[in-house]
This record gives structure tokens, C-alpha cells and sequence, in this order.
């Protein structure tokens, strides 16, 4: 069997991290929001007065996220082409390139 990463997929890796760290790093470190990012700290994230849901300044950080993703090509990955994704019958998107990233 082999077990090489494809070219294509090491190249998606690349784009992917340069897209962390160009947007989703700076986007970290402001405001303070470095605190919903450790796993510590559950309680940066959660609100135990309202049942335990999700704080409203946490859900924003990730709508936000999500934005980002979904404009740079990164958030419906997996999906098909048809709705946004770029799942294709050559393999990008499926089952090893998920398992992969």
C-alpha cells in the first residue's frame, strides 16, 4: 500500500495553515478572545447562568470563523461542488483528505 500523502492534499494543507494564520490567528490574539481557545478554559466559553449554553461573545467568535472559512473555500470543504464544497469523483474532499486534515 501507499501510504504518501498526495501532492494535491499536501498543497491544500499549505493553504489551509497559511489561511489560519493569516485570519483566524490575528483574529485569536484580538480582543482578548485567546481565552476561548484553551481547553482549560470551559468557562471563558460557557454561560452556567443560562443553562450552560454558549456564551453570546464565543458564538460570535465562531460565526465569525465561520465567515472567514466559507469566503476563503475552506468552510463546506467536504460537501459537494453543488453546494459549495469541493467534494470530486477524483478524491478531493472525501473520506482521506478529511481524515488527512
Amino acid at each position: 500500500m501507499n501510504f504518501d500523502v498526495p501532492p494535491a492534499l499536501q498543497t491544500y494543507l499549505a493553504d489551509l495553515d497559511s489561511f489560519i494564520a493569516r485570519e483566524i490567528q490575528p483574529l485569536q490574539d484580538s480582543n482578548d478572545n485567546n481565552r476561548f481557545f484553551d481547553h482549560r478554559r470551559e468557562h471563558s466559553r460557557t454561560d452556567w447562568d443560562n443553562q450552560g449554553l454558549p456564551r453570546p461573545e464565543w458564538e460570535d467568535l465562531l460565526k465569525e470563523c465561520r465567515r472567514r472559512a466559507d469566503a476563503a473555500g475552506f468552510f463546506r470543504f467536504s460537501l459537494p461542488k453543488q453546494y459549495g464544497g469541493q467534494n470530486e469523483s477524483s478524491g478531493r474532499g472525501a473520506n482521506l483528505w478529511m481524515a488527512v486534515i
